[in-house]
């Protein structure tokens, strides 16, 4: 066993150490200076549609995001596959990517929580439909202009 500071083997005693000093370390914003996005309490008595729109005002849609949606809005009842390709994605990175937009806005699109049983299908459920006949996405008629608005904005 080796001693306290001292490593058992004797190359890596010269290392230097890779814990970050605290003088270096990223200042966290102290409660008065912290974004105040919509609450679980306030968002469960919202509809849904009011929820998707606060979620893309709360939360702008990244790059990628913006991608994704614009190849949903442009190509409805496409494969994730076809949709990716319009993204210059390979395989469902489409569906990945729509994935972790719905993931980033969960507590809008569940504001009581998500079911510990949801799938990734489902979490994509939030924004769009599929149809296991064709595997084709298509966005949700009743958000389809929140999803064009979100898109324009950004």
């Amino acid at each position: 066993m080796a001693l306290p500071g001292k490593s058992p083997h004797p190359l890596t005693s010269y290392l230097p150490s890779l814990r970050r000093p605290a003088s270096l370390s990223t200042p966290t914003p102290g409660p008065a200076h912290r974004p105040t996005p919509a609450t679980a309490p306030s968002l469960a008595g919202l509809p849904r549609r009011e929820r998707v729109e606060q979620a893309f005002a709360d939360i702008p849609l990244t790059p990628n995001e913006q991608q994704a949606i614009r190849a949903l809005l442009e190509a409805p009842d496409s494969t994730a596959t076809e949709l990716s390709s319009a993204c210059g994605w390979q395989n469902a990175a489409w569906r990945t990517q729509m994935i972790l937009l719905c993931q980033r806005r969960r507590r809008y699109f569940w504001p009581n929580g998500m079911g510990s049983d949801i799938t990734n299908g489902a979490i994509i459920g939030a924004l769009t439909e599929y149809d296991s006949a064709t595997l084709g996405f298509s966005p949700q008629p009743d958000i389809l202009h929140i999803l064009y608005e979100a898109v324009d904005a950004g």
